[in-house]
């Protein structure tokens, strides 16, 4: 039996997510994912399947709303 969460996930590949929602690019989300990658995917915001990186939109809007990416790698510029 499926949970509700189930039945509503929706995945995007990169692509496909950069074109639902223009703000983010490709080049961008690639970087957050090489940086942030495992702990996107303990949140349940990313799966991995086979090379491809697939986005559960949900998921991941609720992680950057948590503050989750404030810093994604590299230098701390601007930090507080």
């Amino acid at each position: 039996m499926q949970t509700e969460a189930e039945t509503t996930t929706e995945f995007y590949s990169v692509k496909d997510y950069t074109k639902r929602r223009p703000a983010f690019t490709q080049g961008g989300l690639r970087h957050l994912f090489f940086h942030q990658g495992e702990e996107l995917e303990r949140a349940g915001a990313i799966v991995r399947f086979g090379a491809r990186i697939l986005i559960d939109d949900a998921a991941f809007l609720a992680w950057l709303k948590a503050g989750n990416a404030r810093h994604i790698g590299g230098s701390n510029r601007g930090a507080a």
